[in-house]
């Protein structure tokens, strides 16, 4: 028990007075050294028992995993305890051996783990998803992880230094990004109405361009996702992307932007964090990504992919391989501007040279990874807006809010991009699938993982 305050009423005002403060009994314990730290010497370790085997334990801590030979009076009775188990342990190491002079349990499992994330092998998509809380300490996927959220954290820092504004995201909303390009809109009931968990905040950046001129969000985003998109290797059903919005600025500026951030981004995670690619060990070694990127327009990339063997219609999608041929092609990221409108979402502006196209884009990565960013300049004009949510055949009642404020000069002029994190994250690592560069991963037609 120690001793802290609280504040009492008197005359003259507020005074502190004593009061006990009880502090859980795992609270004494305390580390001086975290194993990644460990050379030789004595220490205070604090650790799970990760995996152990005769005279040997692996102890794994926030740092990563350290394996011992394990000594001392006391190493037999450490090495019956069940894995996960959270110890205290006071010790002299030397040469790779860690004797026991004193140890304490934090806390013991009920029962033995029976997962082995140390070694994981080879595991279906499904297996992957169920057992992620597990796999999540494994030191590959531990460092995807860390990995996921220095990208994030070197993004958001990025666009901080161009004075965007970071808003915080809605989870509800009573309609949601029409152009999901064939998944579907998670529904919820509110107080009885119905609502759509969020698809995309698109309506909600341009909204808020008219107060910062410059706002970006850290989305997190929710779409049923057709089952066989799993196979793509790029599909979460549940995901992350930094969604930016910037008024008064036309495609070129957010492109220029964009390449700017991933190069910020690639250059900051190679120079200072290079162990990190080196522990998921799926690239020899780090990547930096150089702008400027070649560009190419939609017909353009038509025209390639079918000079490249692939039959493509006007006015569709490109597939998940006739952009991985593209991208393939020019062995770098490659954008792809001026898709047409019958493809997209009513939230683009129309090409005033050629109203057939939007002004918008696509940014494709090499090695098969795909689409990672999305964007293009924004429909603002009232009439236009209408026009575009019939042709889509949606209901317009829904959209009345967003409606009201174009149509009262609440929507200003404006472009903007949206970058799947966790893609970026696993075209950076190498993975093969985004499954593996995200934690909990909700996977197209997977049910019931955690």
């Amino acid at each position: 028990m120690i001793k802290g305050c609280v504040l009492t009423e008197s005359k003259s005002g507020y005074k502190s007075s004593p009061t006990p403060i009880f502090k859980p009994i795992f609270s004494k314990y305390k580390r001086t050294v975290l194993l990644k730290e460990v050379s030789e010497g004595r220490y205070e370790l604090i650790a799970w028992i990760a995996k152990k085997k005769e005279d040997s334990i692996i102890l794994r801590d926030p740092s990563g995993i350290r394996k011992f030979r394990v000594i001392g009076e006391k190493s037999k009775e450490l090495l019956k305890h069940p894995l996960e188990t959270l110890l205290w342990i006071k010790s002299r190491i030397k040469e790779g051996t860690l004797e026991v002079l004193d140890y304490e349990i934090i806390h013991k499992p009920y029962e033995e783990r029976r997962f082995d994330y140390m070694e994981i092998g080879e595991i279906s998509l499904e297996e992957f998803a169920k057992y992620s809380p597990w796999i999540l300490r494994n030191p590959k996927y531990a460092a995807s992880t860390k990995l996921l959220f220095l990208i994030t954290r070197y993004s958001r820092e990025f666009l901080y230094g161009e004075d965007f504004v970071e808003l915080l995201p809605p989870m509800i909303s009573i309609v949601s990004d029409p152009g999901l390009r064939g998944a579907k809109k998670l529904k919820t009931k509110f107080y009885g109405v119905e609502y759509e968990l969020t698809s995309s905040v698109i309506m909600y950046k341009q909204a808020s361009a008219a107060v910062y001129e410059k706002v970006f969000f850290t989305a997190r985003n929710i779409r049923e996702e057709p089952p066989e998109n799993i196979k793509t290797g790029r599909h979460l059903s549940e995901f992350t992307q930094l969604d930016i919005e910037w008024a008064l600025r036309d495609i070129e500026d957010v492109i220029k932007l964009a390449e700017h951030l991933i190069y910020t981004v690639t250059k900051l995670v190679a120079d200072n964090h290079s162990e990190l690619i080196y522990m998921i060990g799926e690239r020899k070694e780090p990547m930096v990504l150089k702008p400027p990127f070649p560009r190419i327009t939609y017909d353009e990339a038509l025209d390639l992919a079918k000079k490249l063997g692939y039959s493509v219609k006007w006015g569709k999608e490109l597939s998940h391989e006739e952009e991985t041929a593209i991208a393939e092609y020019f062995g770098t990221p490659v954008w792809i501007i001026g898709y047409p409108i019958i493809s997209r979402g009513f939230y683009y502006l129309p090409n005033p040279e050629d109203p057939k196209y939007n002004l918008d884009f696509n940014l494709l990565l090499p090695e098969g990874y795909g689409e990672v960013i999305d964007g293009g300049t924004r429909e603002y004009r009232y009439p236009q807006v209408v026009e575009r949510l019939k042709m889509l055949g949606e209901p317009l009642e829904k959209y009345t809010w967003f409606i009201e404020l174009v149509k009262q000069g609440g929507i200003p002029p404006s472009s903007g991009w949206g970058l799947g994190l966790e893609r970026f994250t696993r075209f950076i690592a190498g993975h093969k699938h985004v499954a593996y560069a995200t934690p909990y991963p909700k996977l197209p037609g997977i049910t019931l993982s955690p």
